[in-house]
């Protein structure tokens, strides 16, 4: 069920109006039984295997309250790094095994063929990643310590299964959602200000996707799918920023949507996002961009293996290890794994600069661009390995991106994606500099439904069919 289907918008009205009219005690069932619902939607088979993973990191950390043993909490952790292993990287694990000694039955291709045909290939849960991620931090916090409150099993189900924020994130801490889940009995009716800004969140996240992302989508397939070879070296350059903007455009929807939709049930929804194209370097292109899983793999990989706080050649060793596990968690691929390896040497380069006395945001503006141009230089050539359809393709591509070659007319529907780039840097004006735009609320009387009127009407004219979020496939 996607976010902009008008199967869920019926599902949401529905799951609102029963909410609000319920007595306060029976919400948290409502709500679990709607985003159990939702998620079955999806896969009704994994629906299981998600209330298997909550149940059994439940019992388990209860087991651990009472009983103080570390083994406890360590099998725990080993049996959901298991769990998302088996799923997610088994043929990548045994691709790599035939590659090393040469078994071409154990190549991902023929091995998932043959289980194919005879009825058992593994299929990857929707939302593994996120899940994982998001019930592992809860287990993780207690046993640190740094989450003492007591929580009953439909409360921490909840934790997990909220709808709006399950398939893709954010990915919120105990901390963050866990308190509201508590507090949802005495919840009000969300204020005229918090509707229009969820309305808002709502009107963005719908506009990003269907006439943004998806557009742009249908643009870049020539580039996806095609010989890089086909192309001038400066159209790569641009077809890889369009593949960024893209994303940004798909993803910050979704984070929209889920923060529009949980504000309207009454619950706050971190921001995911923070203009990252507007970035400084790479390592504040971290900053900007997906925050809640950068704050996950520094709280819980980085900062746990020394962080910066070890001698400096093992800091630099913490970040490659750091985002090889980052680029593992998106996919499971050879393109990923480099991708991450290669963001973890690019964080390095530019914190052993740092440690030397260059600056990361110089005081003149010549030093500014210039710094905003060896950022890109570096960083968008890399970004090939994130979205490429293997590493023949990404080398080619690469390859091709420095070759100075500028022969060639930009396919029929370039200009799409020259607009759909202005359209995210527009939203990303409003990422930046949100007190701009703060005096336009008190027109938001009519903004609104001619903001909505038009989304609609634009709806009509342009958006094609729906499409899955990017994100879904981790």
């Amino acid at each position: 069920m996607l976010f902009v289907t008008q199967e869920f918008l019926l599902f949401f009205i529905v799951v609102a109006l029963v909410y609000w009219l319920v007595p306060g005690r029976f919400r948290m069932y409502w709500l679990i039984l709607s985003s159990l619902f939702f998620y079955a939607t999806w896969s009704f088979t994994f629906t299981f295997h998600l209330l298997f993973v909550v149940g059994v990191n439940y019992v388990a950390m209860e087991l651990y309250k009472i009983h103080r043993k570390k083994w406890i909490f360590v099998a725990l952790q080993i049996g959901n790094v298991a769990n998302i292993g088996v799923f997610k990287y088994y043929y990548l694990i045994l691709d790599f095994v035939g590659l090393m000694f040469g078994l071409d039955w154990m190549r991902e291709e023929s091995l998932r063929l043959q289980d194919r045909l005879q009825g058992h290939e593994i299929m990857l849960p929707l939302a593994i990643s996120f899940y994982t991620f998001q019930i592992m931090s809860y287990g993780i916090d207690i046993y640190r310590g740094q989450y003492t409150q007591q929580h009953t099993f439909r409360e921490v189900l909840l934790f997990k299964s909220f709808f709006p924020q399950l398939i893709a994130g954010p990915i919120m801490r105990s901390s963050e959602l866990l308190p509201q889940i508590q507090k949802m009995d005495a919840f009000s009716v969300p204020t005229a200000e918090q509707t229009e800004r969820a309305t808002w969140l709502i009107i963005a996240g719908i506009t990003k996707k269907m006439l943004i992302a998806d557009q742009m989508t249908g643009a870049l397939i020539p580039f996806l799918t095609g010989s890089p070879a086909d192309f001038p070296s400066h159209l790569i350059w641009i077809y890889t920023l369009g593949c960024l903007a893209m994303l940004y455009a798909d993803f910050s929807a979704y984070t929209d949507l889920a923060r529009g939709t949980g504000l309207l049930l009454g619950f706050e929804i971190p921001i995911n996002f923070k203009a990252p194209l507007f970035m400084h370097s790479i390592s504040d292109f971290w900053r900007r961009w997906h925050l809640t899983f950068s704050r996950w793999i520094r709280d819980y990989i980085y900062i746990p293996l020394g962080g910066s706080h070890v001698p400096e050649y093992r800091n630099y060793i913490n970040l490659v290890i750091t985002f090889f596990i980052g680029g593992l968690w998106h996919g499971a691929s050879y393109t990923f794994v480099l991708w991450g390896i290669l963001t973890g040497l690019m964080l390095s380069a530019e914190s052993f600069a740092f440690r030397r006395g260059w600056q990361e945001w110089p005081d003149s503006w010549h030093g500014r661009a210039l710094r905003v141009a060896i950022s890109y230089l570096i960083f968008i050539p890399s970004t090939l390995f994130f979205f490429g359809k293997g590493l023949d393709w990404c080398l080619e591509a690469f390859l091709q991106m420095f070759s100075f070659d500028f022969a060639g007319a930009p396919p029929e529907n370039f200009s799409t994606l020259g607009y759909g780039i202005l359209a995210v840097l527009f939203f990303h004006l409003i990422d930046e500099w949100p007190e701009k735009f703060k005096a336009l609320r008190k027109y938001d009387r009519w903004l609104l439904p001619v903001g909505g009127l038009a989304l609609i009407l634009a709806m009509t004219q342009f958006a094609g069919p729906g499409k899955d979020f990017f994100y879904f496939q981790f």
